[in-house]
């Protein structure tokens, strides 16, 4: 078993004195004057024992907030406005930052001469509330839509983000795919009538008001921690069973207003640095899929809040014995031979024996000596 010969602590503020090339949630830490160093048969750890952000970013964001509309006729995009909501209910009762998109997309469909209204039908903030997302648009004239085939589709397509889990509805992968909803759509208000002035959209699953849970905190060394593919693309995972090589060093809820962690035992995130120095090392923050959380202002991330604090153990290992590949170990038998041997040959094509000649005369023989020291011919 390894054991540790040198172990002290990085700590890290990156509120200020950044490099520039470095943000609050995207730092190098320039460690040319002070390297990490492994000897030989030592390797190095990096544990994450304590970890601080706040959340300084909108529920409801860059990451999350754009959607299609689509009919026979063309298709809009909805971009829904960046906020914060304390339920899914203040969320799609809010008119300005959701319904109006919505319901601008819709009337541009139809040809923007009918004025529509929107009425939430589900949730409605109840406690017994299933928070599956239901709503009615309703047209002041006929919609012209003669089927539910018809009908608009709402489509969330994973490279506009992650609105489908806001709706509650499905992903839709392929950006050529035209035909699939997110939402399901039919003519008639939620009780079935009114079939030429209004459309109920429904969602297949819980709805929700936020789409990042935890904050990933992720290392640019080559380390020995795994993951899934998933971690590592923004787009949909096309290797759904493959695990690979990941950067991230640790995960922290995010709870409230804040991302906190403080280890509670030892060794809960860690990882195995592949290189033996380590002179420059990059921190950064990211979510699930490896995308920066968004700023709510462009100055955010090196003048405003988007900062962290953190502590990085540093461990230096070493292989019990010395490892069997080490050049210190005095007992290391070669198994190379002799005559494919790279040192130096001070009596090439000498047998450098004790043999007969050797102790009597005083000297190494090569087996050709008599007894007097002289050469036998």
């Amino acid at each position: 078993m390894a054991t540790i010969v040198q172990s002290y602590n990085m700590f890290l503020n990156t509120e200020r004195n950044l490099s520039a090339d470095s943000t609050g949630d995207d730092v190098a830490l320039p460690l040319g004057q002070s390297p990490i160093v492994a000897g030989t048969d030592q390797f190095i750890r990096l544990t994450l024992t304590e970890f601080a952000m706040s959340k300084s970013f909108h529920d409801v964001n860059s990451l999350n907030n754009t959607f299609s509309i689509r009919d026979a006729g063309g298709v809009e995009q909805v971009v829904l406005l960046p906020s914060n909501y304390s339920s899914d209910f203040k969320l799609f009762s809010d008119a300005d930052n959701f319904q109006k998109p919505i319901l601008d997309a819709l009337n541009s469909l139809v040809g923007g001469g009918l004025t529509t209204t929107f009425t939430l039908n589900n949730p409605t903030g109840a406690s017994n509330d299933n928070n599956i997302l239901s709503f009615t648009v309703t047209y002041s004239g006929a919609h012209g839509y003669a089927t539910d085939a018809d009908v608009p589709k709402i489509q969330s397509y994973v490279s506009q983000g992650r609105a489908y889990t806001l709706l509650g509805g499905k992903r839709i992968v392929s950006d050529a795919d035209t035909t699939s909803a997110t939402m399901t759509g039919v003519r008639g208000d939620a009780a079935g009538a009114n079939l030429t002035t209004t459309i109920t959209y429904t969602g297949f699953y819980d709805a929700t008001y936020f789409t990042s849970s935890h904050m990933y905190v992720r290392i640019n060394e080559q380390n020995s921690n795994l993951g899934t593919s998933s971690l590592n693309s923004k787009r949909e995972d096309t290797q759904r069973t493959q695990m690979s090589s990941t950067k991230v060093l640790g995960i922290i809820p995010i709870d409230t207003g804040y991302a906190r962690y403080v280890a509670s035992s030892e060794n809960v995130f860690f990882t195995d640095i592949q290189s033996k120095q380590v002179a420059q090392m990059r921190v950064s923050i990211t979510d699930a899929l490896g995308n920066k959380f968004p700023l709510i202002a462009p100055d955010q991330d090196t003048l405003g809040n988007r900062y962290f604090t953190a502590v990085i153990r540093i461990d230096i290992y070493q292989y019990p014995g010395g490892g069997q590949h080490s050049v210190n170990n005095s007992n290391l038998q070669s198994t190379t031979q002799a005559r494919f041997s790279t040192m130096p040959a001070t009596r090439v094509g000498l047998v450098e024996s004790n043999g007969l000649n050797g102790p009597q005369t005083g000297r190494l023989g090569n087996g050709f000596f008599n007894f007097a020291g002289k050469q036998i011919s």
